[in-house]
């Protein structure tokens, strides 16, 4: 074979050449004559491929022209010119029209997730988006507000902001917004510098776009393979739970003490129960009527009438405005103390820069949001790519989503994520690309010039219940850990401790056991390759696993183990100990039938061998060694390439003979079988 560091070995016999179809290919068997591993590389001219040299991969990099690279850049260069107007034009219009009537309510309900006023919701869905469009390579996902990433955007500035925000009866959201400018707005207290909400909201926004860029850049968009889909559905299911518990106090009408850190959720139900007397019974009736309301709609009306109408029906939105309506004709707020969003301002806040001086403090919870958010972000983009027929570039998104985010950083934005019921409506209603953001932009753009003070008498409880309401897909989600447990234990167990670990400690902790507990199972599972005995068919060359087949024999004197999975440094011993162990029971099994029962040959089955690393090639050697001093003959059958040039690459071939090593399993047996019939029972280890 080319560069074949095995050669010099006994020629081919002439009754291996025999033509098919022009091809002389080898014959498996002529004549039981065993093929080892280098007459079959130089037959089939095996040749190693070569790495391109890191030296031209740099300067291939520095030759891709200027005009490649901003197209990589700005996707919305590659597809825009070839925008069919007239045919995709229209479907993008109502699309976009669509998904804008659905921001309303959800960027204000899931603003409140955050601590943020309801306002910056809809900043949320017009900054940001803006960017994305230009750089985004995902034709149909709504970018914006994501429940979850509110949610575990809380935590920080609850932490870090020292105003009581969003309090909306008592603070106007003109007033936080006005204050989070500048950031000279931030006051000092006694020698201490408070920030408001919308300030701690606008520096985590902007760590997280830092994060998200630095890992675009590094080209790391693999991190998202991290969070596996038990994993997010684990997590999602707590996350709900955590989101239900920050709107029991809108629901009921009361008051109750900020909770941060581990246990929050069981402290904040204690804090409800200790107040349940000053429960507000009007803001509870509205909530419960709301709830009743959505939940018929989504569960009896919606599939009747779903198929019928040419786009959904706003229920969120219609909602909303019958419950300005309702609180601004009955004086909800003056007469019955319900509270309310208050002040909206109307324009645009001026662009200022996020307190950089809280940087530090918001890093790391800046880089788990930014993980949790692309790889949701990843997940749906993927999903109507296979379905749609195209693809998307996970760094891409990764550079898309962190440039956008920083970009919202400085119009008052906290960090904006995908959302899966916005997504699947765009591309449900006929969206065909991002133009269909970008009319849902223009459309917010008008609610936030001039309709946005039509909400200000809109009460709190309203929007806590379309968040209960909505919550329902994710709550149900519980009902998968039954499956999922029948399938893998390994599974069930990280979605339980996952769900378990979010709710009782929190969103980042639990995020961060969810993480840790994947990567251990596979280290466990990788830990112990699955080991067997193989035996052949009767008169074939098939090799079977002989508790699986029962037509599969053992071949007397020769014992064939199977090995599936990696082998390197953290399994090395078990499989060592493993195959050491199976060779000795079956040598006793042997001693009960035959008193001169004995294993004369040992052969390693490599097919199911994906990798090896030195350590475990060194205790192969060993392994080796010890059976040639027991009289056993230890043959390697049917490596893979990379694992027969990982064995050359660290000298394996200096101490193992290479003319034990096969490409099939029979031809070792065959091997086995004429080196016992020649030594007259006794191992003959010929080269």
């Amino acid at each position: 074979m080319a560069d074949n560091p095995i050669s010099g070995q006994e020629s081919i016999p002439d009754e291996y050449d025999t033509v098919i179809n022009g091809l002389t290919p080898l014959k498996s068997h002529p004549g039981d004559h065993p093929c080892k591993q280098a007459e079959f590389d130089k037959r089939f001219q095996y040749s190693k491929p070569r790495k391109q040299a890191l030296r031209k991969r740099i300067v291939k990099w520095k030759c891709s022209s200027p005009l490649n690279s901003v197209l990589s850049l700005f996707p919305i260069l590659t597809w825009l010119p070839n925008y069919q107007w007239r045919k995709d034009l229209f479907s993008d219009i109502i699309s976009g029209f669509t998904v804008a009537v659905m921001h309303i309510p959800q960027g204000m309900a899931y603003a409140l997730l955050g601590n943020v006023p309801p306002i910056v919701g809809l900043y949320m869905a017009f900054f940001p988006v803006l960017l994305y469009i230009i750089m985004g390579t995902s034709r149909h996902v709504s970018m914006g507000t994501f429940a979850v990433v509110c949610m575990m955007s809380s935590k920080p500035i609850t932490l870090y902001s020292t105003s009581e925000a969003p309090d909306h009866s008592l603070n106007s959201s003109a007033d936080v917004l006005n204050n989070s400018n500048t950031y000279d707005g931030a006051s000092t207290f006694n020698g201490t510098t408070e920030y408001t909400a919308v300030q701690v909201a606008t520096i985590l926004c902007f760590a997280v776009g830092i994060w998200q860029v630095l890992l675009g850049m590094f080209q790391l968009g693999v991190l998202s393979v991290l969070l596996s889909d038990t994993l997010v559905s684990g997590f999602t299911t707590g996350a709900s739970i955590q989101v239900l518990t920050t709107q029991v106090k809108n629901i009921f009408g009361v008051k109750l003490p900020r909770r941060n850190g581990p246990l929050k959720v069981i402290y904040t139900y204690i804090d409800l129960v200790r107040n349940i007397h000053t429960t507000n019974f009007m803001a509870l009736g509205i909530s419960a009527a709301f709830i009743v309301v959505l939940t018929i709609y989504n569960e009896l009306i919606k599939p009747r009438i779903s198929k019928k109408l040419p786009i959904p029906l706003p229920v969120e939105l219609l909602a909303i405005i019958a419950g300005t309506l309702i609180s601004m004709f009955c004086h909800l707020e003056s007469d019955f103390k319900v509270a309310t969003i208050g002040e909206i301002p109307t324009g645009l806040p001026y662009p200022s820069p996020p307190p950089f001086l809280l940087l530090p403090n918001v890093l790391m919870d800046g880089l788990v949001i930014a993980i949790v958010a692309f790889s949701v972000n990843m997940s749906m983009s993927s999903i109507f790519a296979r379905k749609l027929n195209y693809s998307v570039d996970a760094n891409q998104e990764l550079l898309a989503s962190g440039f956008s985010n920083i970009f919202g950083s400085f119009f008052s934005c906290i960090p904006f994520g995908a959302s899966l019921s916005r997504s699947l409506i765009q591309q449900t209603v006929g969206g065909k690309t991002q133009l269909a953001s970008l009319v849902s932009c223009v459309l917010l753009l008008l609610v936030l010039l001039v309709i946005g003070p039509f909400f200000e008498p809109l009460p709190n409880c309203v929007l806590a219940s379309i968040i209960l309401v909505a919550l329902k897909g994710m709550l149900m989600q519980m009902k998968d850990l039954r499956s999922i447990w029948r399938h893998s234990s390994w599974d069930g167990a990280v979605w339980l401790v996952t769900f378990l670990s979010v709710i009782i400690l929190d969103i980042d902790f639990g995020l961060g056991i969810g993480v840790a507990l994947s990567l251990l199972c596979v280290l466990i599972m990788g830990q112990r390759p699955k080991m067997c005995f193989l035996g052949n068919v009767p008169s074939t060359d098939i090799y079977l696993d002989i508790r699986r087949y029962q037509s599969a024999v053992e071949i007397p004197g020769i014992c064939i183990i199977q090995v599936a999975g990696g082998l390197h440094f953290a399994n090395k011993e078990h499989v060592s100990r493993k195959l050491h162990h199976m060779i000795s029971e079956k040598e006793k099994s042997y001693a009960q039938v035959d008193s001169d029962g004995q294993i004369k040959c040992v052969i390693l089955d490599m097919t199911s061998v994906c990798f090896m690393d030195p350590s475990a090639i060194k205790s192969l050697i060993t392994i080796y060694k010890d059976l040639e001093v027991k009289g056993m003959l230890f043959c390697l059958a049917d490596c893979s390439a990379t694992v027969y040039e990982r064995m050359v690459h660290c000298d394996f071939f200096e101490s193992f003979s290479d003319s034990h090593l096969f490409p099939t399993v029979h031809d070792a047996v065959l091997f086995a079988k004429q080196a016992v019939c020649e030594g007259n029972g006794v191992i003959c280890t010929t080269d």
